[in-house]
């Protein structure tokens, strides 16, 4: 598979990571509206992010063969492996109980709670 280097003159989404996937569609403009125009085409996993002054950055995409690649006027986007990127916690859980002691009734309007050892 070939490495294909997508060079931009404006900086990256700073969530970009290697590993996550890369893909483009083309896009037609409607009024003030910018609208996908076609299918969206995977180019592949990103190996490479590269920054450097002037807001100037690029990334290195290995591109299957037979797979066409995007034209300077199409929309890259890229996209996170849901194994490695959850956004919640696996695994263990609390259990609560409250109680009012009082014999005036009371409300509660909130609970929350957020626990993460990452030493494990």
């Amino acid at each position: 598979m070939p490495i294909q280097t997508f060079v931009f003159s404006f900086p990256l989404n700073e969530s970009v990571q290697i590993g996550d996937t890369a893909y483009y569609t083309s896009t037609t403009q409607v009024g003030s509206h910018t609208h996908n125009a076609a299918g969206i085409t995977e180019l592949g996993p990103i190996t490479q992010i590269d920054s450097w002054s002037g807001n100037t950055s690029a990334i290195h995409v290995d591109v299957p063969g037979g797979v066409q690649l995007p034209s300077i006027s199409n929309f890259i986007m890229f996209s996170k492996d849901n194994r490695v990127n959850l956004s919640s916690m696996l695994g263990y859980f609390a259990e609560i109980e409250i109680m009012n002691n009082s014999r005036a009734e009371g409300e509660v309007f909130s609970i929350g709670c957020d626990v993460f050892e990452s030493s494990k």
